[in-house]
């Protein structure tokens, strides 16, 4: 799953690529970091992201404009000193990376400026792109350069801004990257998910892999948004909800992560492929059908008429379908026929 044509590889199966998104989690502790890819690991997830910010690549310092109103208002009543307090110290990202590839999964950061750009240039060979910076074309356009696979999030977006990175993408002919359904409300109600947007994504999108970034705090909703072909799934995971950490209160934990995880593989199983298959295990009940037995001894040249013969059970392999019944009707037998044999394609 790490090289470029990855997700030409999840578009040729039913394989879903999940992210488990330790965001901000670590709450500036390596230890807790390594236990975040721990637990990543454990649940079976592909991949786990981590967000390699600096406060200065996102937020102004003119606390005229960069005042926090909402929920987060508890860790900071600005934007900048927010962002400052949960930066990813840089020497993380080299130590989780290796120790990812130690533990045999996937380092991924997100981008939001020109530091975390240059990690993840080196270090994430899948970059993603969160739903504030979705119409960042300056960003992509350098990440562009970089010919790694961009995976983004569109929860801020309005369609006609999806539209937009479409035609920015197709007018640098550039098609390796993906988009990811979502909504940025922490948590999201669950009658604001519109997963069957998803669909209409697959159609503005034909040639691209389409995903589900989820920010509800249940794990059914990201099992659903798989069955309705989203082949790239990010849910935010965590030690404990009650640690604190900024996005603990909606993100799962450990045992809850591991449970999604299972159920998603299993949607992977039980949608297949697009063909109806009579596997073995199946045909071999086929003998629960029916065939026409003889209600009495026919001789030959006798016509056959209603009630003549009778459709039971079990199946003779050899006997005619009983889906025939309105062709034989009125023919002529070509041979005799005893009581209870099945009808055959030689009596007629």
């Amino acid at each position: 799953m790490l090289k470029k044509n990855i997700f030409q590889k999840l578009k040729n199966t039913n394989k879903v690529f999940i992210i488990a998104e330790a965001g901000s989690n670590h709450l500036k502790n390596l230890n807790r970091a390594y236990k975040l890819v721990d637990i990543a690991k454990s649940s079976g997830a592909d991949a786990i992201k981590f967000q390699s910010f600096k406060a200065d690549e996102i937020a102004v310092k003119n606390l005229k404009y960069n005042k926090i109103k909402n929920k987060f208002r508890k860790y900071s009543n600005n934007l900048f000193d927010f962002y400052q307090k949960f930066e990813l110290p840089d020497y993380f990202n080299l130590k989780l990376h290796d120790y990812c590839k130690k533990k045999g999964i996937i380092f991924m950061t997100s981008v939001f400026g020109d530091n975390s750009f240059e990690i993840a240039k080196k270090l994430s060979p899948i970059i993603k792109i969160a739903s504030f910076e979705s119409n960042y074309f300056e960003l992509f356009d350098k990440l562009i350069k970089v010919k790694k696979p961009i995976i983004i999030s569109t929860g801020c977006s309005y369609e006609k801004d999806i539209i937009k990175i479409k035609n920015f993408f197709k007018k640098k002919k550039y098609t390796n990257f993906s988009i990811l359904h979502c909504g940025s409300s922490y948590p999201l109600e669950l009658n604001q998910v519109d997963l069957n947007y998803i669909i209409r994504l697959k159609q503005i999108f034909p040639n691209n892999i389409i995903g589900y970034s989820d920010h509800t705090k249940n794990i059914s909703t990201s099992v659903a948004a798989a069955t309705l072909g989203a082949k790239i799934i990010e849910k935010h995971f965590t030690i404990s909800r009650d640690d604190g950490a900024p996005d603990s209160f909606f993100s799962l934990e450990k045992h809850e992560l591991k449970r999604m995880v299972t159920e998603i593989r299993e949607t992977q199983k039980v949608l297949g492929k697009p063909k109806k298959i009579i596997y073995k295990s199946i045909s071999i009940m086929q003998k629960g059908r029916r065939s026409y037995y003889a209600q009495k001894n026919l001789k030959k040249g006798t016509i056959i008429r209603a009630g003549d013969f009778k459709a039971l059970r079990p199946h003779v392999k050899s006997s005619l379908s009983i889906d025939f019944y309105f062709k034989f009707l009125g023919k002529k037998l070509k041979k005799n026929i005893n009581f209870l044999d099945p009808l055959k394609s030689e009596h007629i």
